[in-house]
């Protein structure tokens, strides 16, 4: 695309968006972030396709956008058309092309043309667009000038001029980008006028994630439900995809971690569980928080990996893992426990003690767990006073004191275990409630390949209730990491994940 048609392509959607009411635009933007369709036209009038760019050529992120006749659609105009520009046209509709940026990826806007034909009536008066002039309008969306638009449909330049001053007359426009920019802004309008309702989005992982780990991709998806849900995503679009049901907090994936999921071609998909890295204040009973996590995992599931997912559950994950289970045999293709809570040690040292009320009041208790957690919150704003009160939960264990004092150097100062913490109470109240009482009933499913991943100096689930568990569920493997504790990252995660890939790849029985 040469700059001049890219610098019209620019302006008209500056010229579309700068048209919607006060408020719409934000509301646009979060629609295009949903994927919502037309809920009135089941076929959809339009359908966004979340990207990566690869050379200029665009590649679904979405397992279920990849394997769909829409995309081959998509893959066969591309090619017909030459260079993707601001768009692609398709035989009844086009693809709006949206550069992506820090706080979302590029995606494509597809468009029919009875819906691009329709916004444009509006803006004509009812004055009827001839085919030749729809083909026109469709091209200088999709960034051509006339003079490549001429060479596309194999006429002279002059018939283009002819069929612009006629587009012109009747939208009202002067420029390409204008004429395009007018029939835009009615197709945003309407799409804006259907996401005014919902659930609220939480924009606070972003930040966080673009603070903390740059090389993570974040998204949303929308249950059918209505519900949305919030997904953070690492290692490389062409990978194996892997479901990973999260710590408490999430790890702190570095540039290290990141190129080992490259060397492995692994593509780790995170639901994040209500009240995760959140500013969100609505507190979930145990029993709809579980029904959240597993629609968050049945999302990644269905639009990442198929008719079955691998799920790997890391430590306060494996309540997640297992309840998906019990509830979709059919849907798991194998689970990995990393860190799995099995048996939680209490003791009188302090850190026994502090674990033991907690896990009591969370059981018997709930209101009061919930006030005094968020006690603990309001005191733990400040780096150091967060540090010394892991330090008193894990200083039994030099492994995970030694991660605790890496989170605390270089280059974040314990800046992001603080932001994390204090962003995750609503989920790591049920964190600790499931830690505290395990549910391994009904597990594993008949034809669910599964292996448990521990660390041999972990002294809160020991390895030994591990392997005990491990064998009363019928001889399950179980490898241990000599050298780790709870705390299965930083120092460990390229250990860890190199031990699961084994287990994908039927190395590890």
């Amino acid at each position: 695309m040469d700059d001049a048609a890219s610098e019209e392509l620019t302006e008209a959607l500056a010229h579309a968006l700068g048209t919607l009411q006060d408020g719409l635009t934000g509301s646009f933007l979060k629609s295009v972030g949903s994927g919502r369709s037309d809920p009135g036209d089941p076929a959809g009038a339009w359908q966004i396709i979340d990207c990566q760019l690869t050379g200029r050529v665009p590649h679904p992120l979405k397992q279920a956008d990849r394997h769909s006749a829409l995309w081959r659609d998509l893959t066969h105009a591309l090619n017909r058309q030459g260079e993707l520009r601001g768009g692609i046209l398709l035989d009844d509709g086009l693809a709006l092309f949206v550069p992506g940026g820090s706080e979302r990826p590029a995606r494509l806007i597809v468009l029919r043309d009875s819906t691009l034909f329709d916004a444009a009536g509006e803006v004509t008066g009812g004055l009827t667009l001839y085919p030749s002039e729809q083909r026109l309008l469709k091209q200088l969306v999709c960034g051509f000038n006339l003079a490549a638009a001429a060479t596309l449909d194999g006429v002279s330049h002059e018939t283009k001029r002819s069929q612009f001053k006629s587009l012109a007359r009747k939208l009202g426009g002067g420029s390409q980008a204008e004429i395009a920019g007018r029939a835009l802004s009615r197709v945003f309008l309407e799409i804006a006028s259907f996401s005014g309702t919902g659930v609220s989005q939480d924009d606070y992982f972003d930040d966080l994630l673009r603070e903390f780990a740059p090389g993570a991709r974040t998204l949303r998806l929308r249950s059918r439900a209505g519900r949305s849900h919030r997904f953070v995503e690492i290692g490389p679009i062409g990978g194996r995809p892997v479901v990973m049901l999260h710590p408490m907090v999430l790890p702190d994936f570095r540039n290290g971690d990141l190129g080992a999921l490259d060397t492995l071609a692994l593509r780790l998909i995170v639901p994040l569980r209500h009240g995760a890295m959140s500013q969100e204040t609505v507190a979930l009973g145990v029993s709809a928080h579980l029904d959240h996590a597993c629609e968050g995992i049945d999302l990644a599931r269905r639009h990442f990996c198929g008719e079955q997912a691998d799920i790997m559950a890391c430590i306060s994950g494996t309540a997640y893992g297992l309840e998906y289970a019990r509830r979709h045999p059919d849907r798991v293709a194998s689970l990995a426990f990393v860190g799995a809570t099995v048996k939680p040690t209490t003791s009188r040292t302090t850190a026994g003690r502090l674990r033991s009320g907690l896990f009591t009041l969370s059981m018997n208790q709930w209101h009061v767990y919930s006030r005094l957690m968020d006690f603990y919150v309001r005191r733990i704003r400040r780096p150091e006073t967060l540090k010394q009160l892991l330090l008193s939960v894990y200083r039994p264990n030099l492994a995970d004191v030694a991660i605790i004092g890496a989170e605390y150097g270089a280059p974040f100062g314990g800046e992001r275990l603080r932001k994390f913490f204090t962003s995750s109470v609503q989920s790591i109240k049920h964190d600790f409630y499931h830690q505290a009482l395990p549910d391994w009933s009904g597990f594993p499913a008949p034809g669910c390949r599964t292996i448990f991943l521990h660390g041999a100096q972990d002294f809160i689930h020991s390895a030994t209730d591990v392997r005990a568990l491990a064998q009363s569920l019928g001889g399950v493997p179980v490898v241990t990491l000599p050298n780790a504790g709870q705390l299965l990252y930083h120092a460990h995660f390229e250990a860890v994940i190199g031990l699961y890939r084994g287990f994908l790849e039927h190395r590890l029985e």
